[in-house]
This record gives structure tokens, C-alpha cells and sequence, in this order.
């Protein structure tokens, strides 16, 4: 109904928590209507109108406008009534002062009304985390190289695809248990997102595999769909390739290859895959598709294809651009692996600099069917999901795309490029 005054906003909150106590099975949407009644809408966490951030062309009476609220102004009521409250967001590693991830989370923030910050931290040890992590106002973290994976021990819980995985790259707190101490489920999570306090224990999540299948979906024409022939090959053997490992087998790949500068680190990489495999622990692996998958492993870049196998339609390099002390490597994919007839979809995981010589090398085999797609492709993708995950929040995605190459490119013009091209994949082995 119209709302006449105040009191009628507390009244349909009333209302809908009388029903909420006796119907627990069903969906309440409760609000009131008009200008007087934009604070209940506010209040009411199922679809509520909302109106566009920009004035609309169309007939709408002025006094219909008013009574709407945009998704920015919803959001920034429940931070300013003390509902939600503002977090403290970072990426965390060994240098993560060249970091895109600020600039376009704190952009995602902002354009939704929420007053959460992003920062960035550079360790050389867990020990500033094991710290900030316990803080009253800490909202999570994005974790990358060298931590990944040792990370793993200082969480009381993982989502089912970091347990597969191995590694994980976003860590959210836990402020609540169930009343036995256990870790709630995912919805006991999300409602916990957005409030400070005592942090009880730590929950990881792996949002790179979502990304890497995101673009390798994208980049799939008609032509290389996945079937039971297909082949795909992943370069290196860290915590990027152990997640895109993960989602090649999400899109049923049968037939995958690991290669790696050290041949130990790809057999221990393929033998974990192929362990899961065979027990079926692999939520994201359709049963039928078990018995006929595995990961098999390349000695070396100098090895020549393997002739039973189809050349590969599906390439993904987590390779790093430069050696510790900054030395390029220079890497590329070898020619006589790019035989596919009908190309396929390279992606690049490393983005500094931007044009690596893998980007040369695809850019020539663009006439032969080949798309590539680069850590500018990547980072905005997993960047979604951890935004989600972060604040319960749909992610304005294209704002995020653009704040990626905004911002690089900004860097670029005003520091130089010897200062900003730093490898985000640390070199590993």
C-alpha cells in the first residue's frame, strides 16, 4: 500500500517478520509503495524496484520517479542505517604493489554504493595475513603466488573446487559457526557478508578456474566444440595451471597434456588429476566421462606431439614472462604443436608486459582459426566471482573490464613501461 508516513515503513517490517516466523518455506517480497515508502523497500531483501541510474526517456509521471530508488542509493541506505558496514578488502603476496585488482574492485564498490575499500599488501612471509585476517573489518582476501597453495593449511574449510584444485586465490571470514562449531553452508555464508566482528575461522575459494572456463567457453568457435577427441594442453605446472587443469576437465576434456620446464612438478600435477579421476572426486566431472579421462604428461617443449592424439584446440600458458632476477624467457609455444586444422583458443595467463611473445606468435596464426586471449581476458573474469563472493553482490562487469584497461593503461603513460611491466606469475619451476 501507499505509504502516508514513517511508521508505515516499520509496520510492513513487522508484517514480514510475523510471517517469516510461521511460513519458513516461502519467498516474502513486502514493501510500501510511494515516495514515503522508499525505506521499506530498502529493507526488503527480495526484489525490490529499483529505477535506472540515469533518467529514463520514456512517459513516467514525475511522481512515479520520485518514488523509486536507484541500486546504488539501496545499498548506500543499509550501510547509512547501519545494517551493512564497510569492509576491508587486499590482494595479498610477495609484490602486489603493481596490481590491477584495487583499481577495479574499489570501481565496482563505489558504482554500487558500497563504501568497502581495496588494498594491496606485499609480504615475503603468511605472517601480516595470519594478522590481517583476524581483524574486526576484514571482508577477504585475493591470495596469488608464491601463496596459493601454502595458504592452504591456515583455513578451517574449502570450497569443494579448491579442495580439487589444490590452491586457492580467495579467502573470506567466518564469523559465525552452526551451534555444533561446524562451518555453515553457502547460505549461511552469504548472509554473513557486509558485518564486522570477531573473525571464527577462515574459508577459501578458487575463482581462477571460473575465469580460465569463462574465456575458453568464449573463445570456442562451432567448430572446436569439445568432444571425446578433443585435446587440450596447459604449459606449466603452479597454482594457474593446476586451476586450468580444473576447468578443462569442467568442459569434458579427455585428453589433456602438461608440460612444464620441470618435468618432477608436471607428474606430480597430473598424477594429482589423475588421482581424483579415478575416485570421482571431481564435482565438475560428468561420471561418464571418468573412465576415459586422464592427464598425461610431455618431458619437454622440444617433444614432438604425440601422434595417436589430435593436435590441440585448447592451449593455456601459465608460464612465467621472466626469470627472478627480470630476465625475459622468451617463451612461446612450439610451431609443430599448432598443427590443429581447425585452430582453437590460446590463453595467455601472463599480462606484463602486454605483448609477450606468445601474443606475436598467436596474432600470426589468427588466419589459421586461432583466437587468443590474454590476463586482461582473465583477471576481470575471476575478478567477478570474487567480487560476489566478497559482498553478495551481482558485479557490474563491464565497469570492471573497462577499469582493468583504464587503469593499465594510465600506469603505462605516466610511469613508464620499465617500472610496470612486472610479471604477475612469480617464476616458479
Amino acid at each position: 500500500m501507499p505509504a502516508k508516513q514513517i511508521e508505515d515503513t516499520f509496520a510492513a517490517q513487522l508484517f514480514r517478520h510475523k510471517v517469516e516466523k510461521v511460513e519458513t518455506r516461502s519467498r516474502l517480497i513486502a514493501y510500501n509503495t510511494g515516495k514515503k515508502g522508499r525505506p521499506s523497500m530498502c529493507f526488503n531483501r527480495i526484489l525490490s524496484s529499483v529505477k535506472h541510474s540515469t533518467p529514463k526517456a520514456d512517459t513516467e509521471s514525475a511522481e512515479n520517479e520520485d518514488s523509486m530508488i536507484t541500486a546504488k542509493e539501496f545499498f548506500a541506505s543499509l550501510f547509512a542505517s547501519f545494517i551493512y558496514e564497510p569492509m576491508h578488502f587486499f590482494i595479498y603476496g610477495a609484490n602486489v604493489s603493481y596490481s590491477l585488482s584495487p583499481a577495479m574492485h574499489n570501481a565496482a564498490y563505489s558504482a554500487c554504493g558500497m563504501p568497502h575499500t581495496y588494498g594491496t599488501h606485499s609480504s615475503s612471509t603468511l605472517e601480516d595475513f595470519k594478522r590481517l585476517a583476524r581483524e574486526n573489518h576484514f571482508g577477504g582476501a585475493a591470495v596469488v603466488q608464491p601463496y596459493k597453495t601454502i595458504i592452504v593449511p591456515l583455513l578451517d574449510g574449502l570450497s569443494s573446487h579448491a579442495r580439487a584444485i589444490g590452491s586457492v586465490n580467495t579467502i573470506i571470514p567466518v564469523r559465525e559457526l552452526n551451534v555444533d562449531g561446524t562451518l555453515p553452508d553457502d547460505l549461511g555464508l552469504l548472509s554473513q557478508l557486509n558485518r564486522s566482528g570477531p573473525v571464527q575461522a577462515l574459508y577459501g575459494h578458487n575463482t581462477d578456474w571460473i575465469g580460465i572456463r569463462a574465456c575458453l567457453r568464449r573463445g570456442l568457435s562451432p567448430a572446436n566444440t569439445v568432444r571425446p577427441q578433443t585435446t587440450a594442453l596447459v604449459c606449466g605446472a603452479g597454482g594457474q595451471a593446476r586451476a586450468a587443469v580444473y576447468s578443462l576437465l569442467s568442459l569434458g576434456v579427455r585428453n589433456l597434456f602438461l608440460c612444464n620446464r620441470t618435468l618432477e612438478n608436471a607428474q606430480t600435477l597430473a598424477d594429482h588429476y589423475n588421482d581424483l579421476i579415478s575416485t570421482k572426486a571431481i564435482s565438475e566431472l560428468d561420471n561418464t566421462n571418468a573412465a576415459y579421462t586422464q592427464v598425461r604428461v610431455l618431458e619437454s617443449f622440444g617433444s614432438a606431439w604425440p601422434k595417436d592424439y589430435r593436435q590441440p584446440s585448447m592451449i593455456v600458458s601459465s608460464i612465467p614472462t621472466q626469470t627472478a632476477d627480470g630476465t625475459l624467457t622468451n617463451f612461446s609455444i612450439p610451431d609443430d604443436w599448432l598443427k590443429s586444422p581447425t585452430g582453437g583458443v590460446t590463453i595467455e595467463l601472463a599480462y606484463r608486459p602486454m605483448t609477450t611473445p606468445i601474443v606475436q606468435q598467436m596474432r600470426a596464426q589468427s588466419h589459421k582459426g586461432w583466437i587468443f586471449m590474454d590476463g586482461f581476458d582473465i583477471l576481470p573474469e575471476q575478478a567477478f566471482a570474487q567480487f560476489e563472493l566478497f559482498t553478495g553482490r551481482r558485479a557490474p562487469r563491464q565497469l570492471m573490464r573497462d577499469e582493468v584497461i583504464k587503469r593499465y593503461k594510465e600506469e603505462q603513460s605516466q610511469q613508464g613501461l620499465s617500472t610496470q611491466n612486472r610479471d604477475p606469475n612469480p617464476p616458479g619451476n
